[in-house]
C-alpha cells in the first residue's frame, strides 16, 4: 500500500474522528490528505466535532500526486490465507491490534495482542520481525500498520474479515 511516509494513515468513515481523537495527541497539527475535495471536507466535518476546528492544512490527491518520491511510503496487504503460511515461522510476528474484549472470544495462536488504542504508548512491547497486523476487518489494522510503518517497522497489512481467519482453522473463535 502507498502513502506519504510518516503519516497516520485513517480511512474516512463513520468512525474516522474517534480514532484521529484517540491517537493523534491534543494540539497535534493535523493536515488531511483526500481523494477529493469533497473527502477533505467530510473529514473537516468530522473534526469539528471533536473541537478540531481548522486543519493545519489539507491536500486532495494519491500520495504519488502529493509527496516527492523519495516520500512515498509502501507496506504489502495480504490475507489471512497469507498469514497462515508465516505464523510459527522465523521472525514473522501476527499483531492483533483488537480490542481486549474480542480477543477473549478468540485468536491466532502465538499472536501477540496490542489493542491499537495502546499501540503508541507500548510500541517498545513489539516484538522485532516482519509484522503482520490485524484486526476483525482490516480498518484498524490499515491505522495500526501506519504507525508501525511510521516507527520504522516493517509491516503487511492484513485487511481481511476475522471470520476467514476462524472458518480456516487459522484461528480460534
Amino acid at each position: 500500500m502507498r502513502h506519504a511516509s510518516g503519516t497516520v494513515s485513517i480511512a474516512l468513515g463513520q468512525q474516522f474522528a474517534t480514532y484521529l481523537g484517540w491517537l493523534v495527541p491534543w494540539g497535534t497539527q493535523v493536515t488531511l490528505l483526500g481523494d477529493s475535495e469533497q473527502q477533505v471536507a467530510d473529514a473537516q466535518r468530522q473534526l469539528v466535532r471533536i473541537g478540531i476546528e481548522r486543519p493545519a492544512g489539507a491536500a486532495v490527491g494519491s500520495p504519488a500526486d502529493l509527496v516527492a518520491a523519495d516520500h512515498l511510503g509502501r507496506y504489502d496487504t495480504a490475507t489471512f490465507a497469507d498469514v497462515a503460511a508465516v505464523v510459527g515461522a522465523g521472525r514473522d510476528v501476527v499483531l492483533d491490534v483488537r480490542r481486549d474484549d474480542e480477543r477473549a472470544h478468540g485468536c491466532v495462536p502465538g499472536s501477540v495482542h496490542i489493542p491499537l488504542d495502546d499501540l503508541l504508548t507500548r510500541m517498545e512491547d513489539v516484538p522485532d520481525g516482519r509484522l503482520w497486523v490485524h484486526c476483525a476487518s482490516g480498518y484498524r489494522a490499515s491505522i495500526a500498520a501506519s504507525l508501525l510503518d511510521g516507527a520504522g517497522r516493517v509491516v503487511v497489512l492484513v485487511d481481511d474479515d476475522y471470520t476467514a481467519a476462524v472458518e480456516s482453522g487459522l484461528a480460534t473463535g
